[in-house]
């Protein structure tokens, strides 16, 4: 029977980290004040409507309909159409985002994955793929590893063998809202006008991996230094290129980077691109050079130890702890 150990993984947050659902929600469907985006259920709202205030349903129908439109804009905010209607009450279930100060006249967002009760949390694949990248990158030096079953070749899967969980639930509270800036060397960073809803910096959020067989344990016993190893390598093939080095962030323990909007060269197997790979992909992205730097802004702590220039850190940057579990 091969050896099976259990680890204890603390991913600790240094930047906003978003994992997308794929769900976009506009202001059409949320109401800001009280400093948070409030996301009511529509259907609930509706039958609040049909039993309080029924002479306001077919204004709400339309304000349904109705897309919104330059001239017009209070025509596309929930918070105008239940003002309009004098309606006060805000009890309409869904859930509720802590407003960020520095993201102004939010018009859509994209919101964090959720499970089967509305909860958010962190898959254990998306954790995963980003402890794979490393791996390949670092350890197997730029070699792509199998993983899952290839038809007509043995199984032989070591990441078969490293199991991640899903993270357990996170807290509401933990959550805002960050705008998109890309930052281009020799020019000041540029806010793209795209949000999303993410996990703050500074939380931390556990996992648990199993190892199985000596291989696997072995890789997870090392896992924190290959990818301080790999940071370096990154450091040196992107970060290190001309970037101003006040945007990047400080580690506190072992780097790695979750979720979208990280930028590209922190999803691949960056050892093996050559040349012609890069070619490829600044066709393929319309970059020039090796592309942008990944930023957002959120309010920073005075005291912070991680955060260079005020407000400004690298999406979906984090650190994390590896502890054997008896």
């Amino acid at each position: 029977m091969l050896k099976k150990q259990n680890y204890e993984f603390m991913l600790h947050t240094l930047a906003p980290v978003y994992i997308g659902s794929g769900v976009k929600a506009t202001s059409k469907e949320f109401i800001q004040e009280n400093g948070e985006y409030y996301f009511p259920e529509m259907d609930k709202l509706y039958l609040f409507l049909e039993k309080n205030y029924p002479e306001s349903l077919p204004a709400f129908e339309q304000y349904l309909l109705d897309s919104g439109n330059k001239t017009n804009k209070r025509k596309s905010r929930l918070i105008d159409f239940l003002n309009d209607q004098k309606i006060e009450e805000r009890d309409f279930g869904g859930f509720k985002i802590k407003q960020n100060n520095l993201v102004k006249n939010l018009g859509e967002v994209s919101l964090f994955i959720r499970d089967g009760l509305g909860n958010r949390y962190i898959p254990g694949s998306s954790l995963k793929g980003a402890i794979r990248t490393i791996l390949e990158s670092e350890y197997f030096r730029g070699r792509q590893i199998p993983w899952g079953a290839k038809k007509g070749k043995a199984f032989n899967d070591i990441f078969n063998n490293i199991r991640v969980s899903d993270s357990s639930s996170i807290e509401e509270s933990l959550f805002s809202v960050v705008e998109k800036w890309d930052y281009a060397k020799g020019k000041a960073p540029k806010n793209l006008n795209i949000y999303r809803e993410a996990l703050l910096p500074e939380q931390d959020v556990v996992f648990n991996i199993s190892a199985i067989g000596e291989k696997a344990i072995f890789l997870m016993n090392n896992l924190e230094n290959i990818a301080e190893k790999h940071y370096l390598f990154y450091k040196g093939f992107f970060l290190d290129n001309g970037f101003d080095k006040k945007y990047v962030q400080n580690n506190i323990n072992a780097p790695i980077y979750l979720g979208a909007g990280s930028g590209i060269w922190t999803k691949i197997n960056i050892r093996q691109m050559d040349k012609k790979k890069i070619d490829k992909i600044q066709i393929k992205n319309r970059m020039k050079d090796k592309g942008v730097m990944k930023l957002t802004k959120y309010s920073t702590n005075v005291n912070s130890k991680i955060v260079k220039t005020k407000d400004f850190y690298e999406m979906g940057k984090c650190n994390f702890e590896v502890k054997k579990k008896s």
